[in-house]
């Protein structure tokens, strides 16, 4: 409340004006009472959005099969005005969704969520938008999962990416990238379709392919078109399972090829990016894929020959963390 300020004029008017601020600090309070008290945290003039809690008004919880090998690995999510469907999607990922998750080090949860899949139906209320899925997938996975959790911020060792001595290898991208399919995050592993061909029986992106990654066994190709060293960092960070930010200072968008055979880690891990690569095809009968000579090199010495860029270690990272601590493998029914 704001105090009513006078001035001592005299001392026969004390009295008449001690009367007066009495009454203005009266009519003051009794204003403030029918005024509509402000929300401290929510100040008028603030620019900072109001947390719009929504959930979903009817919702489909289905278990589904793993992706089959080599179909194009799991189905990314379709929103429309006033529905979201998810036609495959492994429980950890749609967790990661939940909370915004973009790498794997990000969220930490029980093995069985990467190797369990479900489809999910659900009709969006009036008013949320797509920004507003993750807290309805919250919701959601709290009551058909009993899912817990809790966040923690955790010290990490990662990687700075920066231009190697050698200098950096990269062609300047002449005109826009052109568009991706559209069930193909921009990070996701790309399914079998427009952009990519075969060649003498392995597949290979085409000339003028969208950005994206193929993988082929072992051995991974990412193909970036007016693709961002920050994009490709992200990309990085995927697979390595660490933060990995981009030091390189170089502006604007870069078209490259990035071949290497992935480390055992990655190629067996799930990778949130957020969906997992395409699934590996069996190897040979009798054949030991560990111990057969490398046909590319790995990660960090592609990117070094290939690119002309190098990851530099760097530690005590601070990232904050969402653990899982617990969840029902089984929904309750629809």
């Amino acid at each position: 409340m704001r105090r009513p300020i006078g001035n001592h004029v005299s001392r026969g008017t004390v009295l008449g004006f001690v009367c007066m601020a009495l009454l203005m600090a009266t009519a003051s309070y009794l204003c403030a009472q029918e005024k509509p008290t402000a929300n401290p945290a929510q100040p008028e003039n603030s620019s900072q959005p109001t947390q719009r809690d929504y959930r979903f008004e009817v919702a489909s919880v289905r278990p589904v099969d793993p992706p089959g090998l080599y179909k194009g690995g799991s189905i990314g999510p379709a929103y429309t005005p006033g529905h979201y469907r998810e036609e495959r999607v492994y429980l950890g990922g749609l967790v990661a969704d939940a909370f915004k998750v973009k790498h794997a080090y990000q969220i930490k949860f029980p093995s069985w969520m990467g190797t369990t899949y479900f489809a999910v139906n659900a009709t969006i209320p009036e008013g949320a938008t797509k920004a507003d899925v993750p807290i309805m997938l919250r919701h959601l996975l709290e009551d058909r999962f009993a899912l817990k959790y809790h966040h923690e911020t955790r010290q990490i060792s990662g990687y700075e990416m920066v231009v190697a001595k050698s200098g950096a290898k990269l062609a300047k991208s002449v005109g826009p990238a052109p568009d991706k399919p559209a069930n193909n995050s921009p990070s996701a592993a790309m399914p079998l379709g427009p952009g990519i061909e075969f060649k003498n029986g392995v597949p290979q992106f085409t000339k003028d392919a969208p950005s994206g990654q193929l993988w082929n066994g072992s051995t991974a190709m990412w193909h970036g078109k007016n693709e961002t060293m920050q994009k490709l960092a992200s990309d990085i960070s995927n697979i390595l399972d660490a933060p990995v930010t981009d030091a390189t200072g170089i502006e604007g968008g870069y078209d490259f090829t990035l071949t290497f055979t992935a480390e055992p880690k990655s190629a067996q891990g799930i990778v949130l990016s957020p969906r997992p690569p395409l699934a590996s095809p069996d190897p040979p009968a009798g054949g030991d894929e560990a111990s057969a000579p490398m046909e590319h090199p790995l990660l960090r010495d592609a990117l070094r020959e290939q690119l002309g860029l190098e990851l530099r270690p760097i530690k005590n990272v601070p990232v904050d963390v969402v653990i899982i601590d617990s969840a029902n493998k089984v929904p309750t029914e629809n």
